[in-house]
């Protein structure tokens, strides 16, 4: 015999935090940041939201422009950026340098010189200038390096290519907390740029909330579900047998064909005649106690006589 205790096994609250990321593994001792996607212990986590909400409230929010992400990427996309001041490439009647900063150049290739490609700069026919001189002036015979895409921050030797300083840079901006004129002990904080900032949500007090169980929540439904019928097809009668348990006691029979609701009867009714079925249809049944549905039947399948 089964047994359903309506009472929960704990009082809870229903504002209390949700801890969906928590790792039941490992006896519910780590847990995975979204953030800062990494599986972290339950004190680091703490210390890690602490160290985020101090970020997003140094961010001011309130006194910037407040734009999207998109928006951003729109006014780099112009030139609107912290280095729109900044050169990359120049270029005269006489000379170009399309790598003033010297830059890590990749997807480029290498134009010798004399060449015999049509179109392209030092061929003699044209229609760019001819003899056009190397801008770093790396080898005598005046090779060009055209197209292909700069690396920002990581720097190369311009003749070959080989990096001088990688740009290892993060996302992470981290600073003594005194330049940010935090008080009390220095420590480092650290906000990740990638993180779009936000207002917090203030928690209100809410006097209804105690540690007793709602009382009339008509969501709740039983963990006891009644038994399914039995059921046997015979040509186009439709018929069944069932145990109607007096702790969840049937209530009416739902009729599903080909996994679609067909129709719903009465817990009295035993069997059903169907006006037609098509060749290989599927049927099952289920029982209802109130709201409550059981699991599927037996499934049947119609097949017509030969």
């Amino acid at each position: 015999m089964s047994y359903y205790l309506p009472q929960p096994p704990r009082a809870w609250s229903r504002v209390q935090d949700q801890c969906t990321y928590v790792n039941p593994n490992d006896n519910y001792t780590s847990v995975y940041s979204v953030l800062t996607n990494q599986t972290i212990s339950l004190a680091q986590a703490d210390y890690q939201r602490q160290l985020i909400n101090k970020g997003n409230i140094l961010q001011y929010k309130s006194n910037n422009a407040n734009f999207t992400k998109k928006q951003k990427y729109s006014q780099l996309a112009k030139g609107f950026g912290p280095n729109r001041k900044k050169v990359f490439a120049t270029q005269s009647t006489t000379y170009t340098n399309p790598n003033m900063t010297g830059l890590f150049r990749v997807g480029s290739t290498t134009i010798p010189f004399p060449n015999t490609i049509v179109g392209q700069p030092n061929n003699i026919s044209g229609p760019y200038e001819y003899d056009v001189a190397n801008p770093f002036d790396c080898s005598s015979n005046g090779s060009l390096v055209d197209g292909g895409h700069l690396v920002c921050g990581t720097y190369a030797n311009p003749c070959t290519n080989e990096i001088i300083v990688e740009n290892n840079s993060t996302s992470f901006i981290c600073n003594p907390s005194y330049c940010s004129n935090v008080p009390g002990f220095p420590i480092n904080l650290c906000w990740d740029t990638k993180l779009q900032p936000w207002y917090p949500k203030p928690r209100y007090f809410m006097n209804n909330s105690t540690d007793k169980w709602p009382i009339n929540y008509k969501g709740f439904v039983s963990a006891l579900t009644p038994e399914p019928p039995v059921i046997q097809l015979n040509d186009l009668l439709l018929s069944w047998t069932y145990i109607n348990n007096c702790e969840v006691p049937i209530s009416s029979f739902k009729i599903y064909v080909n996994n679609q609701l067909f129709i719903s009867l009465p817990y009295t009714v035993t069997f059903y005649t169907f006006t037609t079925l098509n060749n290989n249809d599927t049927i099952y049944m289920t029982s209802l106690s109130n709201n409550t549905e059981s699991k599927p039947s037996n499934t049947v399948i119609f097949m017509l006589s030969s």
